[in-house]
């Protein structure tokens, strides 16, 4: 699995949890931003839509907003 793969599986992840709201609770939030975390570190090779997603994400987290 090439570099590319593990953060589209990371992507895929983190879109399972906002989906299920893993992070509107306290505990869940840590793990979300862990998630978020994990994928900023590559921000140097992300395209503009993951960059977006990720930008996003965060706001979710930050402002304990439900994913649509």
């Amino acid at each position: 699995m090439d570099l590319r793969e593990k953060i589209e599986q990371r992507f895929d992840n983190l879109e399972k949890v906002l989906i299920a709201g893993d992070h509107l609770t306290a505990e869940g939030a840590a793990d979300v931003a862990g998630l978020i975390g994990q994928i900023a570190k590559f921000s140097s090779i992300l395209n503009d839509e993951q960059i977006d997603f990720l930008n996003a994400a965060k706001f979710a987290v930050s402002d304990n907003q439900i994913w649509k």
